[in-house]
């Protein structure tokens, strides 16, 4: 008698922790209709809480094009989908349309062994050849893709208006142009995020590890002699600066951005050559405070790196800190000597970098060399070059660098 109450309990559980994105398009003006993307916040949180904060203006991010934060603005909301292949993706989420921008920050990638691209209808983030360089763009597969999986973090799937997604198959429907751009814009004009599980979903946990973009106070002093502008201001640690000039308020000067890695009360950016009466500067932020930051010295003697495999074998590298070390492989059971070592933490651990584009994405990546000795056979080696990106502060990804299908395995730290 009591079974049948048990069995309710069971579907409605799934039910009541559901979160979904309507997203309501067009092309040239004319309505296509709605679609409907099941979020997979639980697999997929850090993902789906970025995206849920674009979309819905919860969390802020900057307009690039004049370094303005944006906050309580929806992002999508009258976007393009810039790049449509008919046989593949059709792709959204740069505001330029361009695909060469985003919300003026990036992401964590994040994996989930049950989220594939493994067939038509499937959600995804795009990004460039780098880990973490997730942002707003997004894909939608047309066609299963396993080449992507472990590549780009997919985070739903289209449950219903399915026969618009399918329409975008069809090239004499949406013929497309250089670029693979649609001939006729195709719009978002909206997607709304419901559901019963989106109430109780903290886009801003700490755990998510997103970032957070803002604004920071300046002390401006000018050298009308020199045609000079110096701002001063109070520099933080694992922070994105993002600077961007005007004259007039009108004309916007390509952002630039200063990388920060520890703290400096008094950091000062010149303008030089600027003779005008009145010039005016934005200085957007975004804080990766809590991304880790990949380690200085994993070849140092103090620490093994575990790869570990998806079989749940894995391959052990104990460094020895002057260039070598050993390695040990638990599904064969053998080991050698490590007779190479190199290690390049990508973003470093002070100072700041300064570049025409963000490149946060350095500072959970390192880039590791090495070569195993007879590892497949005596005299036949494993060189292995390879990026770590961290996740945590012991943990991560594995990221090859080869073109085409790559592996991505888990790693992780332990101590010596």
């Amino acid at each position: 008698m009591f079974r049948i109450p048990i069995i309710i309990a069971f579907l409605i559980a799934p039910l009541q922790a559901q979160i979904y994105a309507d997203f309501t398009v067009s092309e040239g003006g004319t309505p296509l209709g709605t679609f409907r993307v099941l979020l997979e916040h639980e697999k997929a949180p850090r993902t789906c809480a970025n995206f849920i904060g674009l979309a819905s203006g919860k969390r802020p991010w900057i307009d690039v094009t004049n370094g303005t934060v944006r906050t309580n603005r929806p992002f999508y909301d009258g976007l393009t989908f810039h790049r449509l292949i008919h046989n593949f993706v059709i792709q959204g989420g740069s505001p330029n349309g361009q695909g060469t921008d985003g919300p003026g920050y990036t992401i964590l990638d994040e994996y989930h062994p049950d989220l594939r691209h493994s067939s038509d209808y499937v959600i995804s983030m795009a990004k460039s050849g780098f880990p973490n360089t997730g942002g707003s763009q997004f894909f939608i597969t047309l066609a299963a893709t396993p080449n992507l999986n472990d590549k780009h973090s997919v985070f739903g799937k289209v449950i219903s208006g399915t026969t618009i997604i399918d329409g975008f198959k069809n090239a004499s429907l949406f013929p497309t142009g250089a670029g693979n751009k649609p001939v006729t814009p195709i719009v978002i004009n909206s997607v709304v995020i419901s559901g019963p599980g989106y109430a109780g979903f903290d886009i801003n946990a700490a755990s998510l590890r997103l970032p957070h973009a803002g604004g920071t106070d300046m002390r401006i002093a000018r050298d009308a002699t020199a045609a000079t502008m110096t701002a001063t201001f109070d520099r933080q640690p694992q922070t994105d600066y993002m600077f961007i000039q005007s004259p007039d308020l009108s004309a916007w000067s390509s952002p630039r951005h200063i990388l920060s890695l520890d703290a400096d009360a008094n950091q000062e950016l010149v303008i030089t050559l600027r003779p005008e009466p009145k010039y005016f500067l934005n200085l957007a932020t975004v804080g990766y405070g809590q991304v880790p930051n990949a380690t200085a010295d994993l070849v140092d003697g103090s620490k093994k790196l575990r790869i570990k495999f998806t079989s749940g074998q894995y391959l052990d590298l104990l460094f020895d800190g002057q260039g070598g070390g050993t390695w040990f492989d638990s599904g064969s059971g053998g080991g050698g000597v490590i007779t190479f070592t190199n290690w390049e933490d990508q973003a470093g651990e002070t100072g700041v970098i300064e570049n025409s584009s963000p490149i946060p994405f350095a500072i959970p990546l390192g880039f590791l060399g090495v070569t195993l000795a007879d590892f497949f056979a005596p005299g036949s080696d494993l060189g292995l070059g390879t990026w770590l990106s961290f996740h945590t502060e012991t943990t991560g990804w594995l990221e090859e660098t080869a073109t085409g299908p790559v592996n991505r395995f888990a790693f992780e730290i332990i101590p010596n």
